[in-house]
Protein backbone atom coordinates (compact mmCIF):
# COMPACT_ATOMS: atom_id res chain seq x y z
CA UNK A 1 0.00 0.00 0.00
CA UNK A 2 0.66 3.62 -0.46
CA UNK A 3 1.51 6.54 2.30
CA UNK A 4 2.34 9.57 3.69
CA UNK A 5 5.14 9.53 6.45
CA UNK A 6 3.33 12.10 9.11
CA UNK A 7 5.14 11.77 11.97
CA UNK A 8 8.83 9.79 13.28
CA UNK A 9 9.24 9.03 16.41
CA UNK A 10 12.87 7.93 17.91
CA UNK A 11 12.95 4.05 19.60
CA UNK A 12 15.82 2.37 21.44
CA UNK A 13 18.64 2.28 19.33
CA UNK A 14 18.18 3.30 15.60
CA UNK A 15 14.62 1.81 15.59
CA UNK A 16 11.69 4.41 14.23
CA UNK A 17 7.99 4.46 15.15
CA UNK A 18 6.12 5.89 12.52
CA UNK A 19 3.01 7.71 11.73
CA UNK A 20 1.95 7.00 8.53
CA UNK A 21 -1.35 8.25 6.61
CA UNK A 22 -2.87 6.07 3.50
CA UNK A 23 -6.06 6.53 1.74
CA UNK A 24 -8.14 5.03 4.71
CA UNK A 25 -6.42 4.76 7.76
CA UNK A 26 -3.63 6.36 10.22
CA UNK A 27 -0.89 3.06 10.74
CA UNK A 28 1.69 4.03 13.61
CA UNK A 29 4.47 0.92 12.82
CA UNK A 30 7.37 -0.06 14.11
CA UNK A 31 10.84 0.00 11.94
CA UNK A 32 13.57 -1.98 12.98
CA UNK A 33 16.78 -0.14 12.19
CA UNK A 34 15.76 2.36 10.52
CA UNK A 35 19.13 4.00 9.84
CA UNK A 36 20.20 0.70 7.53
CA UNK A 37 17.73 -0.01 5.39
CA UNK A 38 16.11 2.57 2.66
CA UNK A 39 15.66 6.44 3.94
CA UNK A 40 12.64 7.57 5.80
CA UNK A 41 12.20 10.74 6.18
CA UNK A 42 9.50 13.21 7.13
CA UNK A 43 6.55 13.54 4.11
CA UNK A 44 8.28 11.01 2.26
CA UNK A 45 5.45 8.94 0.19
CA UNK A 46 6.54 5.60 0.59
CA UNK A 47 4.84 2.04 -0.98
CA UNK A 48 5.16 -0.68 1.98
CA UNK A 49 3.83 -3.56 3.89
CA UNK A 50 2.56 -4.56 7.25
CA UNK A 51 3.70 -7.61 8.64
CA UNK A 52 1.30 -7.77 11.75
CA UNK A 53 2.66 -9.63 15.21
CA UNK A 54 0.63 -10.10 18.42
CA UNK A 55 1.22 -8.46 21.13
CA UNK A 56 3.42 -5.61 19.70
CA UNK A 57 2.91 -2.76 16.99
CA UNK A 58 2.71 -3.77 13.70
CA UNK A 59 6.13 -3.54 11.47
CA UNK A 60 6.89 -1.27 8.77
CA UNK A 61 8.15 -3.67 6.13
CA UNK A 62 9.75 -3.63 2.23
CA UNK A 63 9.50 0.40 2.13
CA UNK A 64 10.03 2.01 -1.74
CA UNK A 65 10.09 5.22 -1.22
CA UNK A 66 8.25 6.97 -3.99
CA UNK A 67 9.85 10.40 -4.34
CA UNK A 68 8.65 14.30 -6.10
CA UNK A 69 11.55 15.87 -7.88
CA UNK A 70 11.61 18.72 -5.79
CA UNK A 71 12.28 16.72 -2.88
CA UNK A 72 16.23 18.47 -3.77
CA UNK A 73 14.91 21.83 -3.64
CA UNK A 74 15.49 22.70 0.03
CA UNK A 75 13.25 25.05 0.61
CA UNK A 76 10.08 23.38 -1.09
CA UNK A 77 11.03 20.60 1.20
CA UNK A 78 11.29 22.61 4.40
CA UNK A 79 7.79 24.20 3.59
CA UNK A 80 6.45 20.44 2.95
CA UNK A 81 7.55 19.38 5.59
CA UNK A 82 6.17 22.27 8.23
CA UNK A 83 2.87 21.19 6.75
CA UNK A 84 3.24 18.05 7.06
CA UNK A 85 3.71 18.82 11.05
CA UNK A 86 0.24 20.67 11.00
CA UNK A 87 -0.92 18.02 9.33
CA UNK A 88 -0.23 15.29 11.70
CA UNK A 89 -1.16 17.57 14.84
CA UNK A 90 -4.65 18.12 12.62
CA UNK A 91 -5.26 13.91 12.01
CA UNK A 92 -3.36 12.72 15.78
CA UNK A 93 -5.58 10.27 17.33
CA UNK A 94 -7.48 8.70 14.56
CA UNK A 95 -7.71 5.76 12.97
CA UNK A 96 -9.79 5.19 10.18
CA UNK A 97 -9.58 8.53 7.63
CA UNK A 98 -11.34 9.67 4.27
CA UNK A 99 -9.77 9.34 1.39
CA UNK A 100 -9.80 12.71 0.99
CA UNK A 101 -6.92 13.11 3.42
CA UNK A 102 -4.44 11.74 1.28
CA UNK A 103 -5.83 12.71 -1.89
CA UNK A 104 -5.40 16.04 -0.47
CA UNK A 105 -1.94 15.39 -0.08
CA UNK A 106 -1.21 13.92 -3.58
CA UNK A 107 -2.74 16.94 -4.87
CA UNK A 108 -0.51 19.47 -3.12
CA UNK A 109 2.61 17.23 -3.60
CA UNK A 110 1.86 17.49 -7.40
CA UNK A 111 1.00 21.22 -7.51
CA UNK A 112 4.55 22.06 -5.82
CA UNK A 113 6.15 20.35 -8.93
CA UNK A 114 5.49 23.25 -11.04
CA UNK A 115 4.06 26.05 -8.45
CA UNK A 116 5.29 27.89 -5.32
CA UNK A 117 5.20 25.80 -2.25
CA UNK A 118 3.33 28.08 0.15
CA UNK A 119 0.69 29.15 -2.63
CA UNK A 120 0.15 25.18 -3.17
CA UNK A 121 0.03 24.73 0.76
CA UNK A 122 -2.74 27.52 0.78
CA UNK A 123 -4.84 26.46 -1.81
CA UNK A 124 -4.90 23.28 -0.73
CA UNK A 125 -5.67 24.20 3.02
CA UNK A 126 -8.20 26.13 1.36
CA UNK A 127 -10.25 22.86 0.12
CA UNK A 128 -9.71 20.96 3.66
CA UNK A 129 -11.23 23.79 5.59
CA UNK A 130 -14.45 23.56 3.29
CA UNK A 131 -14.53 19.62 2.98
CA UNK A 132 -14.52 19.87 6.85
CA UNK A 133 -17.46 22.92 6.89
CA UNK A 134 -14.78 25.05 8.64
CA UNK A 135 -14.65 27.85 5.52
CA UNK A 136 -16.26 30.62 6.74
CA UNK A 137 -17.33 32.71 3.38
CA UNK A 138 -19.35 35.13 4.84
CA UNK A 139 -17.49 37.64 5.94
CA UNK A 140 -18.66 38.50 9.58
CA UNK A 141 -16.00 39.01 11.96
CA UNK A 142 -15.77 35.98 14.81
CA UNK A 143 -15.01 38.53 17.84
CA UNK A 144 -17.78 41.21 17.33
CA UNK A 145 -20.33 39.62 14.98
CA UNK A 146 -21.04 42.55 12.96
CA UNK A 147 -19.99 42.05 8.82
CA UNK A 148 -16.60 42.51 7.58
CA UNK A 149 -15.35 44.34 4.11
CA UNK A 150 -11.99 43.72 4.19
CA UNK A 151 -11.37 40.95 6.21
CA UNK A 152 -8.29 40.27 8.73
CA UNK A 153 -7.79 36.34 9.07
CA UNK A 154 -7.99 34.55 12.55
CA UNK A 155 -6.68 30.64 12.98
CA UNK A 156 -8.54 28.77 10.49
CA UNK A 157 -8.55 31.58 8.23
CA UNK A 158 -11.74 32.90 10.76
CA UNK A 159 -12.60 36.44 9.13
CA UNK A 160 -12.49 39.38 11.89
CA UNK A 161 -11.90 43.14 11.77
CA UNK A 162 -8.19 44.16 11.93
CA UNK A 163 -9.04 46.05 14.85
CA UNK A 164 -10.51 43.06 16.61
CA UNK A 165 -7.16 41.00 16.25
CA UNK A 166 -4.60 43.60 15.11
CA UNK A 167 -4.44 42.25 12.01
CA UNK A 168 -4.00 43.38 8.23
CA UNK A 169 -6.75 42.54 6.38
CA UNK A 170 -6.87 41.55 3.28
CA UNK A 171 -9.63 42.84 0.21
CA UNK A 172 -12.61 40.64 0.54
CA UNK A 173 -12.90 40.18 -3.37
CA UNK A 174 -9.39 38.50 -3.32
CA UNK A 175 -10.49 35.99 -0.45
CA UNK A 176 -14.24 35.09 -2.23
CA UNK A 177 -11.87 34.09 -5.62
CA UNK A 178 -9.45 31.92 -3.42
CA UNK A 179 -12.39 30.13 -1.45
CA UNK A 180 -14.38 29.42 -4.86
CA UNK A 181 -11.52 28.97 -6.78
CA UNK A 182 -9.06 27.56 -4.20
CA UNK A 183 -6.30 29.79 -6.89
CA UNK A 184 -4.17 32.33 -4.88
CA UNK A 185 -3.70 33.89 -8.14
CA UNK A 186 -4.86 37.24 -7.34
CA UNK A 187 -2.63 37.76 -4.01
CA UNK A 188 0.86 39.54 -4.37
CA UNK A 189 3.98 37.77 -2.75
CA UNK A 190 3.58 39.59 0.74
CA UNK A 191 -0.24 38.49 0.66
CA UNK A 192 0.90 34.72 0.66
CA UNK A 193 3.52 35.44 3.23
CA UNK A 194 0.90 36.73 5.65
CA UNK A 195 -1.74 34.05 4.78
CA UNK A 196 1.10 31.25 5.54
CA UNK A 197 1.74 32.86 8.84
CA UNK A 198 -1.88 32.49 9.93
CA UNK A 199 -1.94 29.04 8.42
CA UNK A 200 1.15 28.21 10.39
CA UNK A 201 -1.27 28.88 13.59
CA UNK A 202 -2.48 25.60 13.10
CA UNK A 203 -4.94 23.79 10.56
Amino acid sequence: MQGYILHITRAKNEDLIITTLTANRLYILYRFYGARHSSINLGYKIDFTIEYQLGFLPKLRNVTHLGFSWLKDTQKHSIWQQFIKLYYRHLQGLEEIDPFYKELLDKIALKITKQNPKRAIIEGYVELLEYEGRLHKEFVCFVCEKKIDNPALGRALLPAHSSCIGEEGFAAPKLSYLYRYKDTLLFEDEEIRRLWHTLLLGL
